[in-house]
């Protein structure tokens, strides 16, 4: 009973009760970066970045060679480049050849990564000069 209650269990993300506010069909190529606030569904090929506050969704023919930042975002084609997101579902179909930084991960059986992933949002900026800030006397 337990196992049957686990195939059950779907997770439900905050995209699914927000409308759609812009969509590039699957029989559109985009060259260029796509900017706003709304929800994204990507179902054709976009060659460049994709930055939308509230989310984006790839169809399962989607095709992206570029980053995706946004809240949440859920992925049943294929991406490759960077993402970063609060939330992230890796759909079955879904596939990502690139670098993960997310809160929250869910990746179901099937579904494909190769990058690395980092959980947990990181500062935007590093100072790196506080590595080489401890006195060279010390080391000696």
């Amino acid at each position: 009973m337990a196992k049957e209650d686990r195939n059950k269990e779907v997770v439900i993300s905050k995209l699914d009760s927000l409308p759609i506010t812009t969509v590039v069909g699957n029989d559109m190529v985009f060259i260029g970066d796509i900017q706003g606030d709304g929800i994204v569904r990507i179902d054709g090929k976009v060659e460049g970045n994709i930055t939308s506050k509230q989310g984006i969704i790839l169809g399962e023919k989607a095709e992206v060679n570029g980053s995706l930042e946004s809240d949440n975002i859920i992925i049943f084609g294929y991406i490759k480049g960077t993402i970063r997101t609060k939330e992230l579902i890796l759909r079955s179909t879904g596939s990502v050849n690139g670098d993960i930084t997310s809160d929250f991960l869910q990746v179901e059986k099937g579904s494909k990564y190769d990058g690395t992933l980092k959980i947990g949002i990181l500062p935007a900026e590093q100072d790196d000069q506080s590595i080489n800030k401890a006195p060279h006397n010390e080391l000696l």
